[in-house]
């Protein structure tokens, strides 16, 4: 099987600017005053809020449409607009939007991120790429409409509405890729109309972000847990004796989460921090076929990680968390 090789380096993330351009030509950023300076991550993080919209692509079809020997009642059935690779195309680019700000920001409210304040110009020059490259996949994608809408047609059959169908301008703006950034807390001018409601709101504002960050804390550890157990258990040998397969996300997804540690670590949690520094120094020069093909390097590693994910596993523990073990299915090598 053919495979990428890569090798393995890590540099600690060093603090950018916290400059923000304006979205990449889409809404403005928006800034809300702190108001309680002692919330620390509320000092080191900015919420983003990224929306994403494209064309819906399944209708409920009404079961009177439908033949079937069954209680109607009990049915649900739908049908696909479009049988469309370009469309296909675009929804996979916004996983992977989605995968690169998992990657980079923590968790918080549904539909915002915190993002570490030194990533900001960072997040912010991938989404203006992002929202490029997007248009293009777009364009692709509105260019092949009217003759998939044909398509469409001909294969629905009794099926097919023409209201399901707008004109490609119309569908155009079914697309969509936005950004703002928010400072969490409570604006200023409620001092002034309610210092009650003030005071109460700010209370609330400092306990969710205490909250946030222990939060923050326990899925960090969660995830590197996950992954460093994840890592243990493919480099092992299987029962007859022969190594397992891993795959390229079994080391590429730690190696991110490892580069990426430094500005993640906005609630300064030294302990993982120290793992994190030990996977790093058992990973550094290393190339996958390496760990593929070379004994001693691969089982140095595997009792390595394994001994990191143990002491994770003890810490999470503690602290009430659960560790996560994967089970993909991954093969054993010929």
């Amino acid at each position: 099987m053919a495979t990428q090789t890569q090798l393995f380096s890590f540099a600690s993330a060093q603090p950018a600017p916290a400059t923000v351009g304006d979205g990449g030509g889409q809404e403005a950023p928006i800034t809300v005053s702190v108001t309680d300076p002692g919330v620390d991550l509320a000092r080191k993080t900015v919420c983003i809020k990224v929306r994403l919209s494209t064309m819906g692509n399944t209708r409920k079809v009404s079961t009177s449409q439908i033949e079937a020997d069954a209680d109607k009642d009990l049915l649900r059935v739908s049908k696909f607009r479009l049988d469309s690779a370009e469309l296909k195309a675009v929804n996979r680019f916004d996983g992977e939007i989605r995968r690169f700000l998992y990657s980079i920001c923590l968790p918080f409210e549904i539909g915002i991120h915190l993002l570490p304040i030194t990533a900001i110009e960072t997040v912010e020059s991938r989404l203006r790429q992002f929202a490029e490259d997007r248009k293009e996949l777009v364009k692709a994608f509105l260019a092949a409409y009217p003759s998939l809408c044909q398509d469409a047609a001909t294969r629905l059959r009794s099926l097919y509405n023409p209201a399901d169908y707008p004109p490609v301008e119309d569908a155009e703006r079914e697309f969509g890729l936005s950004w703002q950034y928010v400072s969490f807390g409570v604006p200023d001018r409620l001092k002034g109309i309610s210092k009650e409601v003030w005071e109460q709101e700010r209370e609330k504002a400092a306990q969710r972000m205490a909250e946030a960050s222990s939060e923050i804390q326990l899925v960090l550890r969660e995830t590197m847990a996950r992954l460093v157990q994840h890592m243990a258990d493919r480099l092992k040998e299987g029962t007859d004796g022969k190594p397992l397969r891993f795959k390229e996300t079994t080391v590429s997804n730690l190696v991110e989460f490892l580069a990426n540690f430094e500005f993640r670590n906005v609630t300064d949690d030294a302990a993982l921090q120290r793992l994190v520094a030990e996977a790093r120094g058992m990973l550094q020069g290393i190339d996958a076929d390496d760990l593929r093909t070379t004994g001693d390097l691969r089982s140095n590693v595997q009792q390595g990680m394994a001994d990191i994910a143990a002491r994770l596993d003890s810490m999470l523990m503690k602290s009430g968390g659960r560790k996560f073990r994967l089970d993909d299915g991954e093969e054993q090598l010929a």
